[in-house]
């Protein structure tokens, strides 16, 4: 039988642990806090808690801060050490329903249990949401299913419930808040199969539940860890892409799913896979380059669309408009293929999944 834990990396969100620490011990689970060098007393407040309340937990002190990735491996370390088979994590920032902690625990499966990770996915989208947070999300599912071809709703969401073994067992390249989307490629890759869970979108106040997320830094880290997994998943050998051992999934990327996450993650997917195609060829093309050098850069692009399962027929789309027609090509592409996820993405604000 599965056993649980939950697990809070704490860094400098003193006014709002106290009400995760709550919502954990309302639903029976033990609290592990994991302080990642905290300055505003965090850890102290949470110890104070966990006394006061007679409730079960403990806090972890990190010796300095060492990014989201330390806190909760450290966490898993420590919930291993209690004999859980799962942990669940949920930010010390109050942004996540501690209501729903019911839900990621009844949606493990009866089979695999220990082979399941359950991501929360944040819905619905209000018509507030911040656009480029909207169109970062989409990038990064985007990402992740090219590189695992799982579809995921809300990649970076830290509200999570994971099997402690597989995942104890990764070795991820990143360290900070780029660990979480990794970890869920890295875990397909490892034969884990995907539940998911709505949560709602709560926002609290910057003053009260600051972000620490570094947009020069986290950005970087995110895209260059992405762009590597796709990159080793084009360019390696092996057969685990998928859970029987085959790389096919659909060369071809239908629908499949009816759910409108799905669809608007393929509309992206078009309209990126035309615009990158069709530029290349372009720039390409006007740059009179040789029969050759082309001719690699179409293979390299064919062979990534074919590992990665990206649509052949707009990759071909793409090359063919920007051979033909260069010029028109890089000036209408980046233009057509940002108002078609713009619009993907307005069609997905305040709309139910």
């Amino acid at each position: 039988m599965p056993s649980f834990v939950g697990i809070i990396p704490l860094y400098n969100h003193a006014l709002t642990v106290p009400d995760v620490l709550a919502g954990l011990h309302a639903k029976g689970l033990y609290a592990i806090v994991v302080d990642d060098g905290s300055t505003d007393g965090g850890a102290e407040i949470a110890e104070y808690w966990l006394r006061a309340h007679r409730a079960s937990g403990e806090v972890i002190r990190g010796p300095k801060n060492q990014g989201k990735a330390a806190a909760l491996l450290a966490g898993f370390d420590a919930a291993t050490k209690r004999g859980a088979t799962h942990a669940l994590t949920i930010d010390a920032d109050g942004q996540h329903d501690c209501a729903r902690i019911a839900d990621f625990l009844n949606a493990l499966p009866a089979v695999r249990p220990e082979r399941t990770l359950v991501l929360g996915d944040r819905r619905a989208l209000p018509s507030t949401y911040p656009t480029a947070r909207l169109f970062g999300r989409f990038l990064s599912g985007l990402a992740v299913r090219a590189a695992c071809g799982a579809i995921v709703g809300d990649a970076a969401c830290g509200m999570r419930l994971y099997p402690l073994a597989m995942t104890r067992a990764l070795h991820c390249r990143s360290g900070r808040y780029a660990w979480e989307e990794e970890a869920i490629i890295r875990l397909v890759w490892s034969g884990a199969q995907l539940q998911q869970v709505e949560i709602p979108v709560i926002y609290r106040n910057a003053a009260i539940a600051p972000s620490h997320y570094q947009f020069k830094r986290d950005w970087l880290e995110g895209t260059l860890v992405l762009v590597y997994s796709i990159l080793l998943r084009a360019f390696s050998s092996g057969r685990h892409w998928t859970h029987d051992g085959s790389t096919r999934i659909d060369l071809l990327w239908p629908l499949g799913k009816r759910e409108r996450i799905s669809r608007c993650l393929v509309s992206m997917l078009a309209a990126f896979t035309v615009a990158v195609t069709g530029i290349t060829a372009g720039a390409l093309t006007a740059m009179n380059t040789s029969l050759p050098v082309a001719a690699t850069v179409a293979g390299i692009i064919m062979w990534i669309a074919l590992r990665t399962n990206a649509p052949l027929l707009l990759v071909a789309i793409g090359w063919i408009a920007g051979y033909f027609a260069p010029v028109a090509t890089l000036l209408a592409a980046p233009i057509i293929g940002a108002l078609w996820s713009f619009t993907t993405m307005r069609r997905l604000r305040g709309a139910p999944v």
